[in-house]
């Protein structure tokens, strides 16, 4: 069974490793490409827009948290769709994960393009490959030093954005956010889009619940280091965004990456510390977070026989998935060298993760009756008065991210995904009309 080879991998991770891994999934690339299309939706406002999409989010990943605390498993995401939707609904969640993995090229190319700002000479999809195979290699030599890493990269890049944020914040005139033109200058219109368009800012904490077979407490750490590091980002994004439109006139600062924000509040010395932990390591940690969860899903269907099962050996002296994380990293060599702008990188890689998580989101429904002990023993529990109210707000945002997502793409795009994902529906029929699916569905490890 899939759960005997994720049992090999070690459980090392305590509460500090689960925040890093957090924060560094969450701070990053949004805040430094989303804050200026934010205010050029909703100007000063989106101090605001930052904040409610924060808490929109929290409420989005409740349901997700709930299963963790009860259930604490290796490869979430799969685990709960098979266990609660079916072993076919389990494996189209790892297919869009698959799909979902264009942003290993998205991290890798941002890094680049922000490293070619400062190194005119250093030729951008060279550098991206030679970033994302530093993480590899770091990966497959044990997710311990991964972590360990991750954390220290951390407080690096917050660092880095703090001295943005510290930095420039006595430059800000605060008697500009006084009027409601300001806050408001395209309406409620344009403060609903702006909440939809920075959500994606803050919302990574859900990756954290692929590594529970790997936590020291898991039911206590899991729900802890979502809650806190969403939080703890938000702040974050509020006084960088409080900074980015209120030292300068909104029309130079709307639609603007916050690295050109950065050059102009900045002296010299500081404005490269800001590049450089604030902006090239951000990339890192988020590029390091995707090796760490996103095999731990490969690893289950493949021993469950959707996939080579090969791919989800486990490596015994590193305890690391190696032939997974190869695969991974082949996805996002391909990725830098397709060509596809990051824009449509992004939308590719963040809609197929929404609408995948749909489905153990759904399968929450399932969780008290199902697992009526684990349920009520969970460390974190949201009784079903509080608990259905929340599974459905959080389908409703879910949807909402999506829709606005993929409307986006260029037709081309949008016609080869469709095909892509027909094509998936296909394969899992057929696969699974010639497995023992009723096998597969066991709930041994619980």
């Amino acid at each position: 069974m899939a759960e005997m080879q994720t049992a090999k991998l070690k459980k090392v991770l305590g509460l500090s490793d689960v925040l890093g891994f957090v924060l560094g999934s969450i701070v990053g690339a949004g805040v430094l490409i989303l804050t200026g299309v934010g205010i050029g939706l909703t100007g000063k406002g989106v101090v605001l827009a930052f904040l409610i999409s924060g808490l929109v989010n929290i409420i989005a990943i409740m349901p997700l948290a709930q299963l963790a605390s009860a259930l604490p498993v290796t490869g979430a995401g799969y685990t709960y769709s098979k266990l609660l939707v079916g072993p076919k609904w389990a494996f189209l969640w790892q297919i869009g994960v698959i799909f979902s993995k264009v942003t290993v090229g998205l991290y890798s190319l941002s890094f680049a393009q922000y490293l070619q700002s400062m190194y005119p000479n250093a030729p951008i999809k060279i550098s991206a490959i030679l970033m994302m195979t530093f993480f590899y290699v770091l990966n497959m030599v044990g997710i311990k030093s991964a972590a360990t890493t991750q954390k220290w990269l951390v407080v690096l890049k917050v660092s880095g954005l703090l001295v943005f944020a510290l930095w420039g914040i006595s430059s800000v005139d605060v008697s500009s956010f006084a009027s409601m033109e300001a806050l408001l200058p395209k309406g409620m219109d344009g403060m609903l889009q702006a909440i939809g368009v920075v959500a994606f800012a803050s919302y990574g904490a859900l990756y954290v619940v692929e590594l529970g077979g790997e936590m020291k407490n898991p039911s206590r750490d899991i729900p802890l280091g979502i809650i806190a590091g969403t939080i703890g980002a938000t702040l974050i994004y509020m006084i960088i965004a409080f900074v980015a439109s209120g030292t300068l006139p909104l029309d130079q600062v709307a639609n603007k990456p916050l690295s050109l924000v950065g050059k102009s509040v900045l002296p010299p010395t500081a404005y490269y510390y800001f590049m450089m932990a604030g902006v090239v390591v951000s990339m890192g940690t988020l590029l390091n977070g995707v090796f760490q969860w996103v095999t731990k899903g490969l690893i289950v269907s493949s021993r469950d026989g959707w996939l080579p099962k090969k791919l989800g050996e486990v490596n015994e002296r590193f305890g690391t998935p190696h032939y997974a994380l190869s695969f991974l990293y082949f996805i996002g060599v391909v990725t830098v060298l397709s060509g596809i702008s990051l824009g449509d990188l992004a939308r590719i890689g963040f809609g197929f993760l929404l609408l995948v998580n749909l489905i153990p989101i759904v399968g929450c429904f399932s969780l008290p009756k199902k697992y009526p002990e684990q349920y009520a023993k969970a460390l974190f529990h949201l009784k079903p008065s509080l608990l259905y109210p929340v599974i459905l707000v959080s389908l409703i945002a879910t949807v909402g991210q999506i829709f606005y997502l993929f409307k986006g793409l260029p037709t081309n795009l949008q016609m080869g995904l469709s095909v892509a994902v027909a094509f998936s529906i296909a394969y899992v029929n057929i696969v699974g009309n010639r497995m023992n699916l009723k096998e597969i569905g066991k709930d041994e490890s619980f």
